[in-house]
């Protein structure tokens, strides 16, 4: 990973070409940024925290719209085989400077790994249908479902949502609002609750069936951060760590404090 990332633009490249050429890189005018490198550098653990922040400021500065994250930017306007079909697409669409659903939810995640609970949220506040209703004129599909793309800034119907259901995306929204905004995932060790939501929150409650057991669980976040737990109970006893899975058919009370 080391190797793949652009001193010079502060992000990591999309890949290397059969003939050897890096796509994806700071002195390319097409195809210069990618969101698939650089949120699977940090999902992945690949990467330092400092070079994880670098590669997804870049993100957000090249790829962010009001409609979700773009697959890459600006989009191929020039075919290159050595690249592939992605630069015969038209530009704007698919996967040429599309704002493709599928993808975007791996920001989420990597944000939230980041602990950046404000852009975690901001993500996936661009990219929920139900937000861009009030768009209609422009998005024109219907607000309750998510699509495969939405047209790119380089397309002359930028905000043109295309094929609803179509898409692969709702699994993964609902993985990464649930396991890493909300943080209520499943581990070797247990259940875990380890937040990364938006500063502004005071808090949230969610109830978690594992196991055949119940779990209500109440968060609080008197101090208003993003992540960091500074203490843990279930049922009213303190613990540490991961919640070990508790009786069949119990309903267990977890809360947790941030801070």
């Amino acid at each position: 990973m080391k190797r793949t990332f652009d001193e010079d633009g502060g992000w990591y490249i999309r890949g290397i070409t059969r003939n050897g050429d890096k796509v994806g890189t700071s002195t390319q005018t097409e195809g210069k940024v990618h969101l698939e490198s650089n949120t699977w550098a940090v999902v992945s653990g690949a990467v330092s925290e400092e070079r994880g922040k670098k590669a997804m400021d870049a993100v957000d500065e090249y790829l962010y719209s009001d409609f979700g994250l773009h697959l890459n930017a600006p989009s191929f306007a020039t075919p290159n085989d050595d690249i592939g079909f992605v630069t015969r697409v038209y530009q704007g669409v698919k996967e040429n400077g599309a704002i493709f659903s599928h993808p975007n939810p791996w920001a989420w995640v990597a944000e939230a790994k980041l602990g950046r609970g404000d852009q975690a949220m901001k993500y996936y506040d661009a990219l929920n249908p139900y937000n861009q209703n009030d768009m209609i004129e422009t998005r024109i599909t219907e607000p309750y479902s998510y699509v495969q793309f939405i047209m790119g800034r380089d397309h002359q119907d930028h905000g043109r949502a295309n094929h609803p259901w179509l898409t692969g995306t709702s699994g993964w929204a609902y993985f990464a609002a649930t396991n890493y905004i909300l943080g209520v995932r499943l581990s070797f060790d247990g259940l875990v609750v380890d937040p990364c939501i938006p500063t502004e929150w005071p808090g949230f409650e969610v109830t978690r069936q594992w196991r055949d057991a119940t779990y209500q669980i109440k968060v609080d976040n008197p101090s208003n951060v993003s992540k960091g737990v500074k203490s843990i109970t279930l049922n009213g006893e303190a613990i540490e760590g991961a919640i070990p899975p508790q009786a069949e058919g119990s309903v267990n009370q977890v809360h947790v404090v941030l801070g």
